[in-house]
């Protein structure tokens, strides 16, 4: 049997940060040598390829979506807990249940630990992970691609790293210091008004 080409790292995720219905999806794909996003919106897919050679940086920020989305589930857990607590019969079963459903999802997210945005950056594009979610799995992940980009870049020893600092400071100063060039006018017919190219 022909081994797999392509391995999933995270499973297809809505797009849409508050998406309660969505069609967009990103997923995360390991290959040989590279990384495979795939963007669905329900009709179509695009495919971006991320060669380990290319990967600059993977870039996680810690964001504050689990501690909301936990207030917000505790809140209607609440809301439905009380009018369940105060009644008999039928409505106590009915608000109970639907009480108990938003409990079991707020410790679903408590035991998913801290939220996170993730985005990977290479020579030419910084591109946005969506489907990276999790800190605790974006760093599962990160280890377990760090061996394969250190393979196809090789690894940095730790004298050459303060003066590639300083050839990236420098460079990035240099950038900063280059005027933009002044705009050219071209006319190509004698009647028509000059065009800024």
């Amino acid at each position: 049997m022909a081994e797999r080409e392509y391995k999933r790292l995270t499973r297809a995720r809505p797009r849409a940060r508050f998406a309660v219905v969505s069609t967009g999806s990103s997923s995360l794909w390991l290959g040989k040598d590279h990384l495979l996003s795939i963007d669905s919106s329900g009709y179509t897919e695009s495919y971006k390829r991320f060669y380990f050679r290319d990967i600059q940086a993977f870039l996680i920020r810690k964001t504050e979506r689990q501690k909301w989305s936990g207030l917000i589930l505790a809140v209607l857990t609440g809301l439905f807990f009380f009018p369940a607590a105060l009644s008999e019969g039928g409505v106590r079963i009915i608000f109970g249940s639907i009480a108990g459903f938003f409990l079991l999802i707020f410790l679903v997210n408590l035991a998913l630990g801290p939220a996170c945005a993730c985005q990977l950056r290479t020579a030419v594009q910084l591109e946005d992970l969506p489907s990276m979610v999790r800190l605790r799995r974006a760093r599962k992940i990160l280890d377990r691609l760090r061996p394969l980009i250190t393979a196809a870049q090789g690894a940095l020893q730790p004298e050459e790293i303060g003066p590639r600092f300083q050839e990236l400071s420098s460079e990035a100063t240099g950038l900063a210091a280059v005027k933009p060039h002044s705009p050219r006018y071209v006319v190509n017919d004698p009647n028509a008004p000059p065009r800024i190219i």
